[in-house]
């Protein structure tokens, strides 16, 4: 059902939390409350309050669900009777605000006499002003939209639910929370919500993000089908492997967000299928962990082979196995004896196993260096270039066309944001799809 609503941003720009005064017991008064959206840049909270006693104490306290934990803010505050006090919540690096990121706030005030007054707790949804919003929802998935009908983005919807449901299947997970998906026209207009965009070196461009674990931002200029699928994975993996222990290798991750997609890039599997005629694939151990990706250098190559590993992994042990393999890590097992512990090896025996299976000897060293092939440089809960499928502008190896002018080089550019205020991780981490523009 449709939910024909406008930007819950609109509503919120000047929204009054507290319409009149209030009066707490001992005669501390809030004159008024509110809170100012003023995205790209994050949202302002104002409060004034008086009593017959000189305010000695105003604090802001706050949480982002669904990962934020209670933390507290030290606002700008005047001195006396009656006193105004405002917090400016920046979107920053430290703490990036995504277009629909909640945030659950109240105040606490404290006079000389010794009075108290908590508020009560208020919900605002930071939103992105420039567009004019609609939804359509199914269970707990919403998708957001502007430039757009029903009858196009209705699909959309339904490919992100089924999406959410094959990964759910997969991973033996259950997303139990909302899912807010907000689907942009261009990547170009995407870019003032993003987190890399600001950021991304000259040339790149981010199709997809995932800036906390229950919102999805996709370009709809670019495979933007695949590029949700691919976003909705993680967003179930971050689920299956929930807890203090939810670090997962790169090889495993990747993989398996690629497993969601209808298909790699056609330019990944070539260059897998050129590693293994070569016997210059990765190794297993290799693809554990990386950083921030600054070059195309065997881009393609990791996520083909994470997901042809992953694949292999699938078909070996059928879905139930493969299911079993989050559950041990999510338990904190290590990858290895996760690995062992379901299938009868660890990374290095998974390695010569996948070899194996694409008719590759195994390696003579087991080593965790295997060959020393040079690995892409990605961290864990991270995502990929551009989509496969037919496209007018075509995908090729990271090593292809150097100069070229029309060329498409993939690069990847992810990072884990763990967002720590006060000592408390309040948000959860960050995804990002890039692709190199092409030259013109």
């Amino acid at each position: 059902m449709k939910l024909m609503v406008r930007a819950i941003a609109l509503a919120f720009t000047a929204w009054m939390l507290l319409g009149g005064a209030v009066t707490a017991q001992g005669g501390i008064t809030v004159d008024f409350a509110n809170a100012r959206n003023e995205f790209p840049d994050g949202v302002v909270f104002d409060i004034s309050v008086h009593s017959d006693a000189e305010i000695t104490s105003v604090r802001f306290r706050y949480t982002i669900p669904p990962e934020g934990a209670n933390v507290y803010g030290e606002p700008e505050c005047n001195s006396g009777e009656q006193v105004r006090c405002t917090f400016n919540l920046k979107s920053s690096p430290k703490l990036f605000l995504a277009p629909g990121t909640t945030v659950i706030h109240h105040w606490q005030i404290e006079d000389a006499d010794g009075n108290e007054l908590e508020t009560d707790p208020v919900t605002f949804i930071y939103e992105d002003t420039r567009f004019d919003w609609e939804s359509i929802s199914e269970g707990n998935l919403v998708l957001w939209y502007y430039s757009a009908d029903e009858s196009e983005v209705s699909p959309v919807l339904q490919t992100a639910v089924e999406g959410l449901q094959r990964m759910e299947g997969l991973l033996g997970a259950t997303v139990d929370f909302p899912v807010k998906v907000f689907r942009y026209a261009s990547a170009e207009e995407m870019r003032e919500a993003s987190f890399y965009s600001k950021d991304a070196p000259a040339g790149i461009v981010t199709l997809g993000e995932v800036p906390f674990s229950d919102t999805a931002l996709v370009s709809a200029d670019y495979e933007p089908l695949d590029v949700l699928r691919h976003e909705l994975a993680h967003i179930v993996i971050r689920k299956a492997v929930e807890g203090p222990f939810s670090n997962i290798p790169a090889w495993l991750d990747e993989g398996t967000a690629v497993y969601a997609q209808v298909r790699p890039l056609a330019g990944e599997e070539e260059a897998l299928e050129e590693a293994i005629r070569k016997d210059n694939v990765l190794s297993v151990r290799g693809m554990t962990s990386a950083s921030l990706a600054r070059s195309a250098s065997n881009v393609s190559l990791f996520y083909a082979q994470a997901w042809s590993v992953v694949s292999f992994l699938v078909e070996r042990g059928g879905e139930s196995k493969y299911a079993q393999l989050f559950v041990a890590l999510k338990e904190g097992t290590t990858v290895d004896k996760a690995l062992q512990s379901v299938y009868g090896f660890d990374q290095n025996g998974l390695d010569n196993a996948w070899r194996e299976s694409v008719g590759l000897p195994p390696r003579e060293s087991a080593g965790a260096g295997g060959k020393s092939t040079a690995v892409p440089q990605i961290t864990p809960f991270s995502l990929d270039g551009q989509q496969g499928g037919e496209s007018s502008q075509g995908s090729q190896s990271a090593n292809d066309g150097e100069g070229g002018g029309s060329t498409v080089v993939i690069v990847v550019a992810v990072a884990v944001a763990v967002v720590v205020v006060g000592g408390f991780v309040v948000g959860g981490f960050a995804l990002a799809r890039r692709r190199r523009k092409p030259s013109s």
